[in-house]
């Protein structure tokens, strides 16, 4: 079967806000001080620049922001002050989740992560509101607060989840929340607080966990909020951070189920103009899921964003690197971390998904199930073809579990997850152009540019040895092709085929000149 792509370059198009570019995660503030991490963070932004950056853990221990000495509060900014200088200067700006707690203002021990972040309220609500206040104080007296308008500041992380927030207490979290909000409009009307940043893994699909008592609470007592934060994870089972295997992952369409109920819930709480930021994404929340590494991830990510316009002011991939330390750095270099890059800065392909996304353009032409056609200001047309296939089933996820997984064994048996499938062609028809065309073509499935297919290939080696690391980072990159086709009738006619957990971009712009002419067709000399 073939399925038409039909395109009018010459038709009106509808604006289109590209979400996908606002905001990413990254694992732990203090993780960005590592000098990898930052490369890693510098690629992003020099193919494919996103606004923001939300990390966990600004106020946790290693961060070194707040202690006591003699009972007094002694407060420490260096560290703050060169992950946020850095950022800054590679045009990424911050989405402050404001968390752990820290050590001495803890009141109690119970933590989470290797890192052990600290997961109790404060046993002094005005040193809370203390630390918040100066911390604020000292990013506006930095960076001014112009600038620090332009962030956003949201309190916790997932506190529905005992692990993240003791006994997941919402009345205690109200009152986190409440204080830190009135604190921070307190100093600056302007700036930008919101949460409850909940997990909506395992939970009900089209439900946001608090959200209608969040916002209900917020409403009657008057607490400001400038946007609502939830973290929309298509699974059932909602923390694997051991690689267990113990999820089981919804539908293909549940991310859009779930972004439509927000929308309800914040139109029924008369709170419909609120930004709506999912602070956190990603197929799974289990740092040691094999499907992170795959080809999968390339659709995935550009089929669910697509599916996405229009219902979300970000979507914040979680998360730019496997130089992640939740459950210590995973002791291979493709061991189903996060990263949209591996910990040898090797490209998943991930990372090539948001590099697809960042290609398209700014107007809608048209678009279908698996492909979606639009219009960059200088004329181009950008149009994405995928061939998506989703989890087998409810119950096959979980039999993929850690003891299948060791170097020794066949890697590849982790597309047994997934659908089986076939290519899907394509016939691409483009009306309303002159002359000939420049048509390129990037490729990304299991043979082109899916490093992990590449390592797989390679032996699966658990070491990186230099000289295969140049290897695989000759394979980590999408096919290209280009070549100038002419148009018939001012319509061009391209076919496409695009394997099971692929994606391909088709540009199509002006062919350039000919340097030299055609002898034919020039005029005789004198």
């Amino acid at each position: 079967m073939i399925h038409d792509i039909v395109v009018d370059s010459t038709s009106d198009g509808s604006s289109l806000f590209p979400h996908w570019r606002v905001c990413v995660g990254g694992g732990r503030t203090a993780e960005a001080l590592h000098a990898q991490f930052q490369r890693h963070l510098e690629m992003l932004q020099g193919d494919m620049p996103f606004s923001y950056i939300r990390m966990h853990g600004v106020f946790h221990e290693d961060m070194m922001v707040y202690r006591e000495s003699g009972g007094v509060p002694v407060f420490n900014w260096q560290y703050v002050d060169m992950v946020y200088d850095h950022w800054l200067s590679i045009g990424i700006r911050p989405f402050v989740e404001l968390g752990f707690m820290p050590y001495d203002l803890a009141s109690g021990t119970e933590t989470v992560f290797w890192w052990r972040g600290n997961i109790t309220p404060p046993k002094d609500w005005a040193r809370w509101e203390l630390l918040v206040a100066r911390f604020v104080d000292h990013v506006i007296e930095r960076y001014g607060v112009e600038e620090v308008r332009r962030w956003y500041f949201e309190v916790w992380n997932e506190p529905n989840l005992e692990v993240f927030w003791k006994d997941a207490d919402f009345p205690t979290y109200l009152e986190l929340y409440e204080r830190t909000a009135h604190v921070i409009k307190n100093i600056d009307a302007g700036l930008r607080v919101g949460g409850p940043a909940s997990s909506g893994a395992g939970a009900a699909a089209g439900q946001s966990p608090w959200g209608h008592k969040f916002l209900r609470e917020c409403r009657r007592r008057d607490i400001p909020i400038d946007f609502f934060s939830t973290h929309p994870y298509p699974t059932i089972h909602t923390v694997d951070l051991t690689g267990q295997g113990d999820m089981t992952w919804d539908g293909p369409d549940r991310l859009g189920v779930d972004l439509r109920g927000v929308d309800d819930l914040l139109a029924e709480t008369d709170y419909s103009r609120l930004e709506r930021h999912y602070t956190e994404w990603s197929s799974s929340p289990s740092p040691r899921d094999p499907a992170h590494d795959t080809a999968f991830m390339a659709p995935f990510i550009v089929r669910n964003n697509w599916l996405a316009r229009g219902h979300a002011d970000s979507l914040a991939f979680w998360a730019v690197s496997d130089i992640f330390e939740e459950s210590r750095l995973g002791d291979g270099p493709f061991h189903g971390g996060f990263g949209l890059l591996n910990a040898q800065s090797l490209k998943k392909a991930a990372y090539h998904g948001y590099w697809f996304l960042s290609r398209l353009g700014s107007e809608e032409l048209s678009s279908g199930e698996s492909y979606a056609a639009t219009r960059r200001e200088d004329r181009t047309l950008a149009i994405l073809v995928w061939n998506y296939r989703h989890y087998r089933g409810d119950s096959s996820p979980a039999q993929l579990r850690r003891e299948r997984l060791p170097d020794e064994r066949d890697k590849g048996e982790i597309y047994e997850l997934f659908e089986p499938g076939r290519a899907e062609h394509f016939r691409l028809r483009v009306s309303g152009l002159t002359g000939s065309v420049r048509v390129q073509t990037s490729r990304l499935d299991r043979e082109h540019g899916s490093v992990y297919d590449a390592w797989v290939a390679m032996g699966a080696p658990s070491h990186i040895r230099p000289c295969d690391l140049e290897v695989l980072k000759g394979r980590m990159e999408p096919e290209v092709e280009v070549e100038c086709v002419a148009s018939r009738d001012g319509t061009l006619e391209y076919p496409l085929a695009v394997e099971p957990h692929g994606v391909t971009l088709v540009e199509v712009s002006s062919a350039p000149k000919r340097l030299v002419p055609d002898l034919d067709s020039a005029p005789a000399r004198a």
